[in-house]
């Protein structure tokens, strides 16, 4: 589509032009679209109230990055989200300098740059972290800066690198540690990549190791807060990897793998990128990537046979096959020499994801069932939490008529819920966590209402403890929780979409604190 009597610097122009367009959508969608805070977004944002070395699930990178956004653009849903728009947009750009660097600065490499570069904004596994703000957002860019570091080190091993570029490596490295722990494989693959290639020689000096231990020193914030709890995140880790159930065979769960990987990936892009991977790899450019493609999908493959695997957990391992893939058919004009039968099965897969990405951003123009919608989970939090502010605040009145007044407490049963109420209750008081029976999570490392109501009335003796208790469904209060109190008042409360019942909640205005009786976790 690019007139090729340009010059080779159109591509990054075009490119720049692309993404600026494309990142002043995302922002005009977060400021006025239709989806609210995912329940993880609003958990990070909590944290980012209680800043420590680490947290229970993830590594504390997420959360300082929290920290600066929200401190620069208050605490909002665009405060949240701005770094999501920005960390999309850098992944692009260095998987875009990636290609240049391996495949040349000419026009072939420039267009397979760029061509890459704008298949990463449109596949929906990526394009839903340009929006939605977690640790794969920082975490895909730690990754794909990394892959263009250690490929300018290989390259340049005939002069050998200095210790720069390598010390820069294990501080990338490391920081993705920081994001997320699965950046462990990233020394595996080079490992592989190193010791099956020409470039073995590399591992017989001293500067990959200097990298690696910069990269573990870089983890050491997390390391210490684990060794003083417990090892938690090790614990948890296990326990989402589902290590306790043994070896198992379960073949509707590799298939169930498979499908949301076509689904997250798309088909074509995705049987493109295998193809490409297995083509090249005979030369030490392709090898570099299908050593960083194959080995982080075949871990999660095969761990799909044993259990549950997410969707977007090995979307490290697409990003060196759509380079792969972007450079195979522009070498040698290959593209131009295919079947007009190939021509229009690439254009349709591309414009399939384009398809996808865009009705996932607009998801009401299905009008899907919401139990089977799954961006249902990231809308009607903003309509529950005006909820919760208003009886809150009435329950607050209530208490305001007695002598000594009333402390009013926030809770729920789930972390999901616990996490939204905190940001969309005006206020944005803390809201406890209390365990009526789930698996431990971030909110058990904090002070529990039990801790903080022996404060409050320390503080204050007379003073009466009522609680808001939300939980999702419509049911009765749990026993344990009514024991905690003198009564409880039900007000259920439906959030409504399109003349559809989107969620539904109980909520209980309790009464008069004793303390309760919380059940100890025994799963992580």
């Amino acid at each position: 589509m690019i007139n090729p009597k340009k010059t080779e610097a159109h591509y990054g122009i075009i490119l720049a032009a692309a993404l600026t367009l494309l990142s002043l959508f995302r922002v005009f969608y977060i400021l006025w679209g239709p989806l609210d805070l995912s329940a993880d977004e609003a958990l990070y944002w909590d944290c980012t109230r209680r800043p420590e070395l680490s947290y229970y699930t993830k590594g504390p990178l997420i959360v300082y990055l929290m920290m600066l956004s929200t401190h620069v653009f208050g605490t909002t849903v665009f405060g949240v989200r701005f770094l999501a728009v920005v960390f999309s947009a850098l992944s692009s750009v260095y998987l875009y300098k990636l290609c240049v660097c391996l495949f040349g600065d000419s026009k072939e490499g420039r267009a397979a740059g760029m061509t890459s570069a704008m298949l990463f904004q449109i596949i929906p596994l990526y394009a839903a972290y340009g929006i939605v703000f977690t640790i794969d957002s920082p975490f895909v860019f730690l990754w794909t800066a990394s892959l263009y570091v250690f490929w300018k080190i290989v390259a340049s091993a005939e002069k050998e690198a200095g210790y720069g570029l390598w010390i820069l490596l294990g501080v990338l490295t490391g920081l993705g540690f920081m994001a997320k722990y699965i950046m462990a494989m990233f020394y595996v693959c080079a490992f592989l990549f190193l010791l099956l290639t020409e470039r073995r020689r590399l591992l017989k000096t001293a500067k990959p190791y200097v990298s690696f231990i910069v990269g573990i020193i870089s983890l050491s914030p997390v390391i210490i807060w684990n060794a003083t709890h417990g090892w938690v995140t090790v614990r948890h880790t296990a326990g989402h990897a589902h290590v306790a159930d043994g070896l198992k065979i379960l073949p509707l769960s590799f298939l169930e793998f498979l499908g949301s990987q076509l689904g997250v990936v798309t088909p074509v892009v995705l049987v493109l990128s295998l193809i490409a991977l297995f083509r090249m790899r005979g030369t030490l450019k392709g090898a570099f990537l299908f050593w960083f493609s194959m080995p982080v999908l075949l871990l999660f493959a095969v761990k799909s046979i044993q259990g549950k695997v997410q969707a977007n957990w090995p979307m490290t391992g697409y990003i060196t096959g759509i380079a792969a893939a972007s450079w195979l058919f522009y070498r040698k004009d290959a593209f131009k020499a295919m079947s007009i039968h190939a021509k229009r099965t690439i254009v349709i897969g591309t414009a399939a994801a384009l398809l996808v990405t865009i009705v996932g951003h607009f998801p009401a123009v299905l009008r899907l069932d919401p139990d089977k919608d799954p961006a249902a989970r990231l809308r009607g939090w903003q309509q529950f939490g005006t909820e919760i502010t208003t009886v809150y605040d009435k329950l607050k009145q209530e208490g305001g008529a007695l002598e000594n007044g009333t402390e009013v407490l926030l809770v729920s049963d789930k972390y999901q819920i616990t996490a939204q109420m905190a940001f969309y209750t005006k206020g944005n008081p803390l809201v406890y966590c209390i365990n009526l029976g789930r698996r431990e999570n971030e909110y058990d490392m904090w002070p529990g209402i039990n801790e903080d109501a022996i404060k409050i009335k320390k503080a204050a003796p007379n003073r009466r403890i009522d609680a808001l208790f939300a939980t999702d469904g419509s049911q009765p209060v749990s026993t344990v929780v009514e024991a905690a109190f003198d009564r409880c008042e039900k007000i259920p409360f439906t959030v409504y979409e399109n003349g559809q019942i989107l969620r539904e909640y109980s909520i209980f205005k309790c009464y008069n604190f004793k303390g309760i009786r919380e059940v100890m976790p025994t799963t992580y």
